[in-house]
């Protein structure tokens, strides 16, 4: 069990980014620093793993965890911006319905690197097994609450940090906060996309518009906002081929939230899986 460090956190944070990301090539922390971060848990030397490796490794973490866990971590993030704590719903979200599969190697989808797409997952992969940079993925977890939750190594890397944090417990604060954020969803006009959403929640949830953005992704991947019509992680495992894009080229939200509209609201039965002790009036008017 580790604690959070406040010193470690900058230490992780101001190694990648600076008004923007720094260099891959440049590690912007010392010896010392790094030491320290790895002391408490926030740094970590590079591993060496392969996708069918990493289908295990999330299997394993997915059993550790219950649905309510997550949720209550996402409640608790939201007065204290502990945006690691939020970012596990979303892993969890993508974990519930993973399916056990070996490497399926798309014909149509690599990139330069050389890595080849999972049909099944989505996860780019090589044959052999590649080093993998924890760091990155940590810092993404704590400076937005992640930003590839349907990736199987972030997903997996998230839900093992996650086992390793204390608990948290939901304060009467966070309660409030998200009913209102939940109060918003639900009553925006029908055509409201999630931009539009997150610009409502300006004033719901201490937050900047990146933070924002991945809350509405994180809600929308539970299913508590959830696109009619549309696969969802609440009731399947969305393969690749599912995850569609409007084909609007400005339009960069991720999937599933992407197609979600006021016109969906929220979601009652996924709000029950994650979040059973909230109370949710439906839609007015």
């Amino acid at each position: 069990m580790k604690h959070f460090d406040k010193k470690a956190v900058k230490i992780l944070l101001d190694a990648h980014w600076k008004s923007g990301w720094l260099d891959k090539t440049a590690v912007g922390a010392s010896d010392d620093d790094i030491l320290y971060a790895k002391s408490k848990g926030y740094w970590f030397d590079p591993i060496r793993t392969d996708h069918d490796d990493l289908v295990l490794k999330l299997a394993r973490a997915r059993r550790e965890i219950t649905p309510k866990e997550v949720g209550d971590a996402f409640l608790a993030s939201l007065s204290s911006r502990r945006l690691e704590l939020r970012s596990a719903l979303g892993s969890f979200a993508f974990a519930r319905q993973f399916p056990d599969h070996k490497m399926s190697p798309s014909e149509i989808r690599t990139v330069p690197s050389g890595a080849v797409q999972c049909q099944v997952c989505g996860h780019y992969g090589f044959n052999e097994p590649q080093a993998e940079d924890l760091n990155v993925l940590n810092f993404e977890r704590h400076k937005w609450g992640g930003v590839r939750h349907d990736d199987v190594i972030y997903a997996w890397f998230d839900l093992s940090q996650f086992r390793r944090e204390p608990q948290i417990s939901p304060t009467k604060a966070d309660v409030e906060i998200f009913q209102t954020i939940l109060g918003i969803a639900a009553n925006l006009p029908d055509d409201a996309s999630p931009s539009v959403l997150a610009r409502e929640l300006r004033e719901a949830v201490k937050s900047n518009l990146d933070e924002r953005r991945v809350l509405i992704e994180i809600l929308s991947m539970a299913g508590v906002l959830k696109p009619r019509n549309r696969p969802s992680y609440d009731r399947e495992f969305v393969n690749p081929s599912q995850r569609q894009h409007t084909g609007q080229h400005n339009n960069d939200w991720g999937y599933p939230a992407i197609w979600w509209r006021g016109s969906d609201g929220v979601n009652a039965s996924a709000l029950a899986v994650f979040f059973p002790d909230i109370e949710f009036a439906e839609k007015q008017g």
